[in-house]
C-alpha cells in the first residue's frame, strides 16, 4: 500500500479547489460531541480508484487515504450511487480504507471530456475557503485517452481534487438560485399585493397559502389565522430562550398585528389580506449535508417577505421588517438530491418569468412548500425556521421561529450559531474559538446551549447600530473572523458591510429588491444577479482583506451538484463536499 501512499501530493490541491477547509479534522472535544460525518465528513487527503470488473464484488475498488489525527473506526459506512458500501482500515496503513464499490468508468470519461472542452474555452473554477473568494483557477480535468487506457489496463486512478469541482454545467443565478424578477415574484396567479390589490390571495407564492399550509389545520386543528396571530403575539411580552430574556417589541404590535385587517365577523386575521410582500424565492441548495456519509439533505428553499402596513388612508408602507421561510427539502440519497438539483438548473434554459419559467419554479417550491410535504415533522411541514429581520423600534433586531417537535405552532427558539450580546469580546467566548479553533476554520462546530457551565446561545439578536462583530481574547485572526461571520448580525453586519443590515431589502411595487454586495459583488446594478461578482473589504479588526462572492459561490456548488452522476464523479464529490453549516 506505500506505493498508493506515494502517489499522493497531499492537501495541497484542496485549495486548488477551494476546499481549505478540508485541512482541518473534526476532532473531539471534552466540551463538545463530534458533529456525525453527515455534517463534518472525515478530511480525505488523496483518492484512487481501480478498475475490477472480474472480481465479483463490485465495478471498481475505492481507496480513500484519509488525513492524519482523525479518530475514525475500523470500518465506515459509505453510499455510492444509493447503495451502502463499507470502507474498511487497511491492516498495514491505518490511512488507507477501501471498498469495491459499482462506478460508471464510461460515465467518468465522458464528464472529463466535459471538462476538457470547457478548459479550451478557458472556463474557470471559482475558489471559496468556506465563504471568503480566493480566485479563479484553470478548468482541470483527466485526459480522457490517457484515463481510457488505463481502465483497460485496469490501472490504479488517482483523482485530484480539482477534477471533482467546477462548472461541468453552467448557472443562471437569476434564475436558478436566487429569484427576485418582477415579472415572477409578481405573477398575478400565484402571488398578491396587498397595496395595489393585484394577483391572487391564495396563491401559490403568497404568505397566506404558505402559512395555511405550515399550520396545516386538518393534521394539528390550528386555523391560519391563530397560527400567524400566536407567532405575531410573541412579540408583546418578554420571551425568555436559553434564560436569556428578548424584550417585548410593541411596535411589532401596533405596526402590524393590530393593523392587520380583521373579519368583520370572528374578529380573526384575514389571512387573503396579508400585509406581505413576496421579495425573492431562493435555492440554498448549498446548504446539504453529505450523502455519501448519510441519506443526506437537499439544503432549503426559501421564500423571503417585506412586511407592508396599510394606514387608514388606504396608502402603503413598506416597513423595515423582513420574514424569511426556510423550509428543508424532502429530498435525501444522491440520486434524488442531483434530480432536483438539476431541475433548478433547468430553470435557466427558460425566459424569465414566462408561463413556463413560473410553472416549473412552482413545480420545483411546491416539493418544500405543500401541506405534507414532510410528513415526519410537525404539522407535516417543510419548514426548518422563520428568521425575522426587524428595525421598527432600536436596536435592529433579528429571530427565529421553530414548530418544536410534538407542538403545532411556531415558537421563538435559539438564534443559529450565535451568543447573547453579553458575551462579546468575554474570556468564555475567547476561550470557545480558542477550543474550536480547528472546527471553526473547517466549519464544523456548532455553537452549543451551554459552555463551561455557561449559557451561551441566544434568542434574540441585536443588530446595531453600529454595526456588530464578534470578538474573544487570545482568537486568532481567521478564527475570530471565521466565528463571527457565522453568527445573525455580524453576517448581516460589519463582517460582510451590510449598511442597511438586510441582504434582500424591502421594495416597492413593481420594484426589484436591492442586494446586499456580500451577495452580488461590485457589480453594475442591472448586471448582478445574471452575473454576480466579488467586493473586497477590510477585516473590522484586523484590517485583512475578505473577498465575498457569495451567489457566485452557491452557483459553483450547484453546477458541480447537477453535473456529477452518482456512479462517476459524484462518487469523488461526496468524499470531499464539506456542509456549509452557517445558513444566514
Amino acid at each position: 500500500m506505500s506505493t498508493l501512499r506515494s502517489l499522493s501530493l497531499g492537501v495541497g490541491l484542496a485549495l486548488a479547489a477551494g476546499s481549505a477547509s478540508l485541512l482541518h479534522a473534526p476532532a473531539a472535544s471534552a466540551a463538545e460531541e463530534p458533529l456525525p460525518f453527515e455534517l463534518a465528513p472525515p478530511v480525505v487527503e488523496d483518492m484512487l480508484i481501480t478498475p475490477t470488473p472480474q472480481s465479483g464484488q463490485g465495478d471498481a475498488l475505492l481507496q480513500l487515504i484519509y488525513a492524519k489525527e482523525q479518530q475514525l473506526p475500523a470500518e465506515i459506512n459509505f453510499n455510492v450511487g444509493d447503495k451502502p458500501v463499507v470502507l474498511r482500515r487497511d491492516e498495514k496503513d491505518p490511512q488507507l480504507y477501501s471498498a469495491p464499490i459499482p462506478f460508471d468508468f464510461e460515465g467518468f470519461v465522458k464528464e472529463q471530456s466535459e471538462r476538457k472542452e470547457q478548459a479550451g474555452q478557458k472556463l474557470t473554477v471559482a475558489t471559496f475557503v468556506d465563504r471568503e473568494f480566493r480566485g479563479e483557477a484553470p478548468m482541470a480535468f483527466l485526459e480522457p485517452e490517457t484515463l481510457r487506457k488505463q481502465i483497460e489496463l485496469q490501472m490504479p486512478i488517482r483523482i485530484p481534487f480539482p477534477v471533482v469541482f467546477g462548472p461541468a454545467a453552467l448557472v443562471r443565478p437569476e434564475r436558478s438560485l436566487l429569484v427576485t424578477s418582477p415579472s415572477v415574484i409578481e405573477d398575478p396567479t400565484r402571488t398578491f399585493d396587498l397595496c395595489t390589490g393585484a394577483g391572487n390571495a391564495n396563491g401559490a407564492w403568497t404568505f397566506n397559502r404558505l402559512m395555511t399550509n405550515m399550520a396545516n389545520q386538518p393534521v394539528s386543528g390550528v386555523t391560519p389565522a391563530d397560527f400567524t396571530e400566536n407567532w405575531l403575539r410573541q412579540w408583546a411580552t418578554t420571551q425568555t430562550i436559553n434564560t436569556f430574556p428578548a424584550a417585548a417589541r410593541a411596535q411589532v404590535i401596533n405596526q402590524v398585528l393590530n393593523a392587520w385587517e380583521k373579519d368583520t365577523v370572528t374578529g380573526k386575521l384575514r389571512m387573503d389580506r396579508a400585509p406581505l410582500r413576496l421579495l425573492a424565492i431562493v435555492n440554498r441548495m448549498d446548504l446539504r449535508t453529505n450523502s455519501a456519509y448519510g441519506g443526506g439533505t437537499a439544503g432549503e428553499g426559501r421564500f423571503v417577505f417585506g412586511v407592508l402596513r396599510r394606514n387608514a388612508s388606504g396608502s402603503c408602507s413598506v416597513l423595515p421588517f423582513t420574514v424569511i421561510l426556510e423550509y428543508g427539502i424532502p429530498i435525501t440519497g444522491c440520486t434524488n438530491i442531483r434530480s432536483y438539483a438539476r431541475q433548478w438548473g433547468a430553470l435557466g434554459t427558460l425566459t424569465l418569468g414566462s408561463p413556463a419559467y413560473n410553472s416549473q419554479l412552482q413545480v420545483i417550491t411546491d416539493r418544500f412548500t405543500a401541506a405534507n410535504a414532510a410528513p415526519a415533522k410537525p404539522n407535516r411541514s417543510a419548514i426548518n425556521q422563520v428568521r425575522t429581520n426587524e428595525f421598527l423600534q432600536s436596536p435592529w433586531e433579528l429571530r427565529e421561529f421553530a414548530i418544536a417537535r410534538g407542538a403545532n405552532q411556531l415558537t421563538m427558539t435559539t438564534s443559529k450559531q450565535t451568543p447573547h450580546h453579553s458575551l462579546n469580546n468575554s474570556i468564555l467566548l475567547g476561550d470557545y474559538i480558542w477550543d474550536f479553533s480547528a472546527q471553526i476554520l473547517a466549519n464544523n462546530y456548532q455553537v452549543p446551549l451551554v459552555y463551561q457551565g455557561q449559557r451561551m446561545l441566544t434568542g434574540a439578536v441585536p443588530n446595531g447600530p453600529p454595526q456588530q462583530f464578534w470578538n474573544g481574547p487570545g482568537a486568532g485572526n481567521d478564527e475570530r473572523h471565521g466565528f463571527s461571520l457565522n453568527t445573525c448580525n455580524a453576517c448581516h453586519g460589519a463582517e460582510t458591510q451590510t449598511t442597511n443590515f438586510l441582504h434582500i431589502a424591502p421594495r416597492a411595487s413593481g420594484a426589484t429588491s436591492l442586494l446586499s454586495r456580500f451577495l452580488i459583488g461590485n457589480n453594475p446594478a442591472g448586471s448582478s444577479l445574471a452575473n454576480p461578482g466579488t467586493f473586497t473589504m477590510a477585516d473590522p479588526l484586523s484590517g485583512t482583506p475578505r473577498t465575498y462572492g457569495d451567489l457566485k459561490d452557491r452557483a459553483t456548488k450547484l453546477s458541480a451538484l447537477q453535473s456529477n452522476a452518482c456512479l462517476s464523479g459524484a462518487v469523488f464529490h461526496e468524499a470531499l463536499s464539506v456542509p456549509l453549516l452557517a445558513t444566514h
